[in-house]
């Protein structure tokens, strides 16, 4: 504990930060519980033959994800300003934990997909609050890599779920019987981080952390008409709604159509997942590595600019090469400067908005990300057929975006150099 003035730094801001990381792990690990148990392949029967649906059935579980982050977004964002991330975690974890527990009837569907929309309804709750749990304990020398560490939880869920889930399935027999042991482990873990997150993730410290933004001071604000209009009047958050929304859309788009980009480089499946993971693993890394760096110099946008400039490059390469190591190196690199970015946004918002509507500030730029995810999926889907080489065009439709995005970056402030703080109101 270091207590200054009317500012402290407490240790127990590392414990808080853990609970939180549960949590966000485990949110991920929901949604993508079938993700890679859905086809039945030479190892496993597959989900969707063990439960009688289409592929497409068990594909909408997931899909539910982003498609309901989009309208429970603001609303989550709202919550989180007014009554405080302690509470807006709490809520995701028992809706998390309680809607996973209705899946364990695996052969009604029905049923599933209720479990699964009830999870996706608190997903929002929870990635919502990064930002408003970072500022509320680290210091500002300290939020990035906070930022930086609470987003790689995210990460490893999404590892963890496409890693253990066929060797559960396989181990518990490979039927329906399986997929419900498979599902009571991941309920009574969901289950058992809501508990842990109610004793350890305490709200705030007796004294709040030495923060550079204007608007440090409540954990709750009141939230109406005027807020949106204060976060939107702000020059540099308008700014990072256009570098998200590129951003996290080609990290989405990308994931998602790997096989199918990779494909036509005779690149065959199981190695396009590989290639995928070490992708992951790379921003898994990044998202420690560049942020820690960015709270050593306190500065966020050269790293924001070296992303997106990172971003044109290996995005074209992966788009020409054809040779599967040389994809490997683009991939590495790709992930480890592209993902690393994700914090640094989130950081940068919250320095600009101040503590108070951080919440409803990080709830616009992830309903952005998630539109963006659906948006840029859906154009690499449309141009996928333009040209000789399938998805070529669609790659650098995403370079010529980050073009965009790079351009808008040289924009950026640095929050406290003129552009900290939140216009009057009218």
């Amino acid at each position: 504990m270091n207590e200054d003035g009317d500012y402290g730094l407490y240790r127990y801001r590392w414990v808080v930060l853990g609970a939180f990381m549960l949590i966000g792990t485990l949110t991920q690990l929901m949604w993508l519980n079938y993700a890679s148990i859905t086809t039945t392949t030479s190892e496993l029967t597959g989900v969707a033959t063990l439960m009688g649906q289409s592929e497409s059935n068990i594909t909408l579980l997931a899909v539910m994800f982003p498609l309901i982050y989009i309208p429970v977004s603001i609303p989550a964002g709202i919550i989180i300003d007014r009554k405080g991330f302690r509470y807006a975690v709490m809520l995701g974890a028992v809706l998390t934990a309680g809607f996973s527990f209705l899946r364990l009837f695996a052969g009604n569907y029905p049923l599933v997909l209720i479990g699964m929309i009830g999870i996706a309804v608190g997903q929002p709750f929870v990635l919502n609050s990064i930002t408003k749990m970072v500022a509320a304990w680290f210091p500002t020398e300290e939020s990035a890599l906070a930022t930086g560490l609470a987003t790689l939880a995210l990460f490893l869920g999404m590892i963890v779920a496409l890693a253990l889930t066929p060797a559960l399935l396989d181990g518990f027999g490979d039927n329906l019987c399986a997929v419900r042991w498979l599902v009571l482990i991941y309920s009574i873990a969901a289950a058992a981080g809501a508990v842990l997150f109610g004793i350890f993730g305490k709200a705030s410290p007796p004294k709040p952390p030495k923060r550079t933004e204007a608007e440090l001071q409540s954990e709750s604000a009141s939230i109406d008409f005027k807020s949106f209009r204060k976060i939107f009047g702000l020059y540099d958050f308008r700014l990072l709604c256009v570098i998200l929304f590129i951003g996290n859309g080609a990290f989405v788009g990308v994931l998602q159509l790997i096989d199918r980009i990779l494909k036509p480089k005779g690149i065959s499946q199981d190695t396009a997942g590989y290639i995928g993971a070490v992708m992951v693993l790379a921003g898994v890394v990044g998202c420690v590595v560049i942020p820690s760096l960015s709270d050593h110099f306190l500065r966020r946008k050269p790293f924001l600019i070296l992303a997106a400039a990172v971003a044109i490059p290996t995005l074209f390469l992966m788009a020409q090469l054809n040779s599967t190591p040389q994809v490997y190196i683009v991939v590495i690199f790709m992930g480890f400067f592209l993902f690393a970015a994700y914090p640094l946004v989130l950081t940068m918002a919250e320095e600009t908005t101040g503590h108070a509507l951080t919440g409803t500030a990080t709830s616009i730029l992830l309903l952005l990300g998630n539109a963006g995810g659906v948006a840029l999926t859906l154009l690499m889907e449309s141009m996928k057929g333009i040209g000789e080489t399938p998805f070529y065009w669609s790659m650098i439709s995403l370079v010529v975006l980050f073009m965009i995005a790079l351009t808008v970056a040289f924009f950026l402030k640095e929050p406290g150099r003129g552009n900290g703080e939140l216009p009057a109101s009218p």
